[in-house]
């Protein structure tokens, strides 16, 4: 598979025969919210699988696939600011607009990308403990604060 900026996909295993997952990952995009969210091949793996993982994680517009798939459903939820409306309109939903990302018993939705990397990391550290989790946010040097220091003269 071929994604939109080019990076070639090469998985290991195929929809079925996939082994037990800890954590279901679902990215955000184009994809998520225009092409996959009407392919129900895609949306029932996702809430068949939901069902069977201990977390889910959301990133982005990924929730309007956790929405498409039932697994968002009745539940709070964050997702990329410009969509906020779009995913609300769907209905049974209760999108928080003003956190990064919501954690709603084992279902966890960011608004966009870094606050997806915020949300890996609380996932990380409910998984695996603060202090692997902070080791992973050095790792990785993800300081998010400051945010922006683009104005800033050199």
């Amino acid at each position: 598979m071929r994604c939109n900026k080019g990076l070639r996909v090469l998985p290991d295993h195929t929809l079925d025969d996939h082994p037990p997952l800890d954590v279901l990952h679902v990215p955000g995009g184009r994809g998520a919210r225009e092409t996959q969210l009407h392919n129900p091949v895609v949306t029932d793996w996702i809430g068949k699988t939901a069902e069977q993982a201990a977390w889910v994680h959301g990133v982005c517009t990924g929730t309007f696939l956790l929405h498409a798939a039932g697994t968002a459903r009745g539940r709070r939820v964050a997702t990329h600011w410009s969509q906020e409306d779009t995913l609300e309109a769907r209905g049974d939903v209760t999108v928080v607009r003003d956190a990064r990302y919501v954690v709603d018993g084992d279902l966890v939705t960011s608004q966009g990308v870094s606050a997806g990397i915020d949300s890996a990391l609380w996932l990380v550290g409910r998984l695996h403990g603060r202090d692997h989790a902070r080791a992973v946010r050095r790792y990785i040097q993800y300081d998010p604060a400051p945010p922006y220091l683009a104005d800033e003269p050199v």
